[in-house]
């Protein structure tokens, strides 16, 4: 029974593979719907809809975005939805837009239904008792779906898996605005902070004004937000035309002006700084005007314009002078006034300063887009500055620049599970999880580890999951789906597991479901996970199908870190080798050095234990450091009994200490002298 499958080799890391996975993509979008359906990957990339499509298969759950009119319930309530399922349940969450379609057209059709607005899917299986469970609180919450009875092929725009770290301004005191449209998608407040520009951190993501008067003294810290830190601004209102005339007096150059090339027509005159000597009038010129339909902002169903028709500023515009909008700003919503690349606009969003390497910014009109209650347009107004949110929490995420996660296990078998990461905030932490439960990962906090699948009895499915969490709390994680089959091997481990007693001694446990044909199995230790050295045996259970609970205790262990795994021998010879387990023994360094007799006339031993076998110094000290004596003996691992003779000394006290090439063996001992 030579089981090299459960075997820890390079070749068993074994790449994400769509066989049996739960998203089908399309031959012609392989790669590029690997990378975004199943984690987020790369830097920052441009708002541009049409990145591949997919088979979702039957039972995943359709959130239905084109319902109209729309309401807080079918319009808003499922950006909840989106924030409790990747924040609390680790569920990515799927958004579709057809790259082609028209104003309100379909994304995609499904039973004769069309989904429109950019639906959003939970693929079935991410979900277990306790998401449809979340499902079944946000129909109740007013979120309109339905679960697939059959496969539907979908555009795929991309995977939402984070949320961008928030702050809304409070320097107009005017961020209880921001705060109702929260309260209207029923997200918590702990998704956001409340502060000014100057306490912006490298921690913030999406800077958001709602009102208010920017000066360069007040906001000239929004400069190196977008452009050093590629963060993220929404603004609207009156703030808008202010803080694009802003510039600092010191370098003129460096203006706030993201999104036009000379600054906008003032809201009110001489009250935008002295660059800006044009005002606009209050009320836009309608009709207004939708474009971009693909794009993820644009993301709404029908006319959000009546939901900017209140304020001091209402909409956009240029001045006279200079290119205008800045080519990369798209104006999403327009009014009847002006031409491109100056026409006035209630809508816009883009790079920052036309860099598409800078964060992004994006205005829309009107004070309060909550105001006298929700209308459609309205809905409408507020799910573009949610779409713009995800945008933000994609932007500036930590990415998964690649993962090994098998899709396919045997029942009780060991695979390396790995994830690299970029971006965020270093340090990073890890956490690995496991839908199954019974199984356990060798360290469940490390960047890459092993899976160790539970011993099933019959074919079961689940999801693997990495939480990755960067120094300022970004979180992401990539989700895959696996399926664990029954073993066809004759011992079935159930666990493998240690302890460390008061005595400094490991404990080894390991228990099996059932066996045949066992002869034994050996316990194999290693300090470096790589060369492994037999240390003892147990005789095995022969053909069982009990359960079956064996013990092995190493009284002499490596201190330190050191590697325990498991050899199984079958009576034939045949062997299988499972995967190690990680020990960390503490320092005892009365148990590892000791000096006898002590008191000492002339003579006498020093035992100590030694990590690896090599060349150890005996050394005796005065009490005052002084160096009396340094002997030079050869020593094996484990312990070692080494004579000190001739000490020809004074009566008192004196230090004995080992060291070995790189540390010491066991510190440090006072021995006394008759």
């Amino acid at each position: 029974m030579n089981l090299n499958r459960y075997r820890l080799k390079p070749k068993a890391i074994a790449k994400i593979s769509l066989q049996k996975a739960a998203i089908v993509f399309s031959v012609a979008s392989v790669f590029s719907a690997v990378l975004i359906v199943l984690f987020q990957t790369g830097p920052k990339q441009e708002a541009v809809a049409g990145s591949g499509t997919a088979t979702i298969p039957s039972g995943s759950f359709i959130v239905n975005m084109g319902i109209t009119p729309q309401t807080v319930a079918n319009g808003l309530k499922p950006y909840g939805m989106i924030y409790d399922l990747i924040m609390n349940y680790n569920v990515p969450v799927i958004w579709s837009i057809n790259p082609s379609k028209a104003k309100d057209g379909n994304d995609f059709v499904y039973n004769s239904v069309g989904y429109k607005g950019g639906p959003f899917i939970v693929s079935a299986p991410y979900i277990n008792s306790a998401v449809a469970s979340r499902i079944t609180y946000w129909q109740g919450q007013g979120v309109q779906g339905i679960y697939t009875t059959s496969e539907a092929t979908i555009p795929v725009y991309d995977t939402i898996t984070a949320f961008p770290l928030l702050i809304i301004d409070n320097l107009s005191s005017n961020q209880g605005i921001i705060m109702t449209y929260f309260s209207n998608a029923s997200i918590p407040s702990s998704a956001y902070s409340i502060g000014q520009p100057a306490s912006l951190t490298i921690c913030h993501d999406m800077w958001v004004n709602p009102h208010g008067d920017p000066t360069w003294a007040t906001h000239s810290y929004l400069y190196n937000f977008v452009t050093a830190q590629k963060s993220y601004i929404w603004s609207q209102c009156h703030a808008v035309s202010m803080m694009e005339g802003c510039f600092n007096p010191s370098s003129p150059s460096q203006q706030l002006n993201y999104l036009s090339s000379n600054g906008l027509k003032c809201w009110k005159s001489s009250s935008c700084g002295s660059l800006i000597t044009e005002t606009h009038a209050k009320s836009a010129t309608t009709p207004f005007s939708h474009f971009y339909h693909s794009e993820p902002v644009m993301q709404f169903m029908g006319s959000m314009g009546g939901a900017t028709t209140d304020g001091s500023e209402q909409w956009y515009q240029p001045v006279s002078s200079g290119a205008g909008w800045r080519t990369t700003s798209k104006r999403g919503v327009t009014t009847a006034t002006g031409t491109s690349p100056k026409e006035g606009s209630v809508l816009v969003y883009g790079p920052a300063y036309g860099n598409s390497s800078n964060g992004w910014v994006m205005y829309e009109g009107g004070h309060n887009l909550n105001s006298s209650g929700t209308t459609p347009e309205k809905v409408a107004a507020q799910r573009a500055f949610f779409n713009f949110c995800l945008l933000a929490g994609k932007a500036k995420t930590v990415s998964f620049t690649s993962f090994n996660i098998p899709t396919s296990f045997q029942a009780s078998q060991a695979l390396p599970v790995s994830v690299n990461v970029t971006s965020g905030t270093p340090a990073y932490t890890y956490q690995w999880t496991s839908s199954v439960p019974g199984g356990y990962f060798g360290n469940a906090n490390a960047a890459s580890t092993f899976y160790m699948s539970p011993p099933v009895l019959s074919t079961t499915y689940g999801v693997l999951t990495c939480l990755v969490t960067d120094q300022c709390g970004r979180r992401n994680f990539v989700s895959v789906p696996i399926i664990i089959n029954p073993s066809p091997l004759p011992v079935m481990l159930l666990y493998f597991k240690h302890e460390v007693n008061s005595k400094n001694e490991v404990i080894l446990t390991w228990s099996t479901a059932s066996e045949k044909n066992n002869d034994y199995f050996s316990i194999e230790r290693s300090a470096d996970n790589h060369s492994f050295k037999e240390i003892g045996r147990v005789k095995g259970s022969g053909t069982t199908s009990q359960t079956k609970i064996y013990t092995l205790v190493d009284k002499q262990p490596l201190y330190g870190t050191s590697f325990y795994r498991l050899k199984q021998t079958d009576i034939n010879g045949s062997y299988e080798v499972f995967a190690s387990i990680e020990v960390k023994v503490s320092r005892n360094d009365q148990a590892r050095l000791s000096v006898f007799p002590n008191p000492f006339s002339n003579d006498f031993t020093v035992s100590f234990e030694a990590e690896q076998s090599g060349i150890y110094q005996v050394q005796i000290l005065a009490q005052d450091g002084r160096l009396l004596k340094n002997q030079q003996a050869e020593a094996e691992e484990g312990t070692n009994n080494i004579s000190v003779e001739n000490l020809n000394l004074p009566s008192g006290k004196y230090i004995v200490r080992v060291l070995g090439e790189e540390k010491p063996a066991g510190s440090t001992l006072v021995v006394c002298k008759r």
